[in-house]
């Protein structure tokens, strides 16, 4: 069984696209250093029925998208995961959102169903200027469950890395420092406390 599942979309069309590429790229290349399996979902396979049968075989999905409160999006605004989907495949799993809003709706709904942890975000992911400050931050959680550590653990040092590198932006760039703040702010990490993948 493949170890995590990394989707994103990087279709030239869609807004923000070089940063959900990066994200990818980001997370694939982690992977790759620390020899943990992954299967890369990109469009045009960016879709819900591809979600849906390549999650019931990896542990946990990483998704960068375009999203709303209740789900994640394709490059053809069609649901990749949604409330609107059927999403049983990710009972015993863990979803990491870097997207917008999804923890309103989506989180609760996989929560109901037997989702492990949900990491993501209850309003607007805002990237200003340079994105490895929001790089560095939005996927710092991530590599710290792929590194063992547990969901208590890993939101602790997400929660430093946000405050490190505000404090770095604050004195470059202050404008992007308060998105970086309103992200931090925004961050949703639900699950079992002693969870670990």
């Amino acid at each position: 069984m493949a170890f995590i599942l990394i989707a994103y979309n990087n279709d030239t069309s869609a807004e923000l696209h070089e940063f959900m590429e990066s994200c990818g790229d980001n997370v694939m290349q982690y992977c790759y250093d620390k020899q943990i399996e992954y299967t890369q979902l990109t469009p045009p396979y960016l879709t819900e029925h591809e979600m849906m049968s390549q999650i019931k075989e990896h542990h946990i999905c990483f998704i960068a998208g375009h999203g709303d409160d209740d789900g994640i999006y394709n490059e053809t605004d069609e649901d990749v995961i949604s409330t609107r989907t059927t999403n049983y495949n990710f009972q015993g799993k863990a979803l990491y959102c870097v997207s917008c809003c999804s923890a309103v709706n989506l989180c609760p709904s996989l929560m109901q169903i037997g989702l492990k942890l949900y990491v993501g975000y209850n309003d607007t992911f805002e990237v200003r200027g340079d994105y490895s400050p929001f790089l560095q931050s939005a996927l710092s959680g991530l590599k710290c469950l792929l590194d063992g550590d547990d969901a208590k653990t890993a939101k602790e040092k997400m929660n430093q890395i946000y405050d490190e590198q505000i404090d770095i932006l604050n004195q470059e760039n202050p404008w992007a420092a308060v998105c970086l703040l309103h992200n931090k702010e925004s961050l949703v990490f639900q699950g079992d406390e002693n969870y670990s993948i």
